[in-house]
């Protein structure tokens, strides 16, 4: 895709992972390891139809609610900085968000 190849390390800050996954949606330190263990799966694939740099393990995860999820890792990097932070870990299927925001006219 003509980017910089990334360097062989992931940097992983944790503060919104931590926010989002433990504080807003109950998860356990355990199971947010659990899911960026399987986002980042040797079977793990690029998903080049988002802007965002998302690797997403295609084989479904039951989670300790006996849910199918699917997990997905989402990375800062850019062009310009071709580290690979961890941003966030994100298990679909969880039930825990519903749909994305969308913009209201006063926010645009």
């Amino acid at each position: 895709m003509g980017l910089p190849t990334l360097r062989p390390e992931i940097v992983f800050h944790g503060s919104h992972l931590f926010r989002s996954r433990c504080v807003k949606d109950g998860y356990t330190i355990d199971q947010v390891l659990e899911q960026i263990q399987s986002a980042l799966s040797d079977v793990s694939q690029v998903d080049f139809s988002t802007s965002s740099s998302v690797l997403r393990n295609p084989i479904k995860r039951m989670d300790h609610n006996g849910s199918l999820v699917t997990d997905e890792a989402v990375f800062e990097c850019t062009s310009r900085y071709p580290f690979a932070d961890l941003f966030s870990v994100i298990p679909t299927g969880d039930g825990k968000r519903g749909p994305k925001h969308t913009k209201g006219p006063l926010e645009e």
